[in-house]
């Protein structure tokens, strides 16, 4: 009988570290400043092209706020 207990208790704490694992967003976005992002491109490189820019939202993966299309970040890196 306390195989089985113990059995459950370790399934139900399973369980309940990947329904908080999963709740938690893995990663924060950064700040525009810490990525030096600027309005206007640099050189051909601009967000439009960039493989992180999201254009219906026009939001980036790795950057917090709105992102201007045709602006640019340290972490530019330009799609495939």
């Amino acid at each position: 009988m306390k195989v089985s207990s113990r059995r459950s208790f370790f399934r139900y704490m399973a369980l309940l570290g990947l329904v908080t694992f999963s709740a938690v967003p893995l990663y924060a976005k950064a700040q525009k400043d810490k990525v030096k992002y600027q309005e206007l491109p640099h050189d051909a490189q601009h967000c439009s092209t960039c493989n992180y820019f999201l254009p219906k939202e026009k939001q980036c993966i790795l950057v917090e706020g709105s992102i201007n299309p045709n602006g640019w970040c340290s972490l530019y890196f330009k799609k495939v």
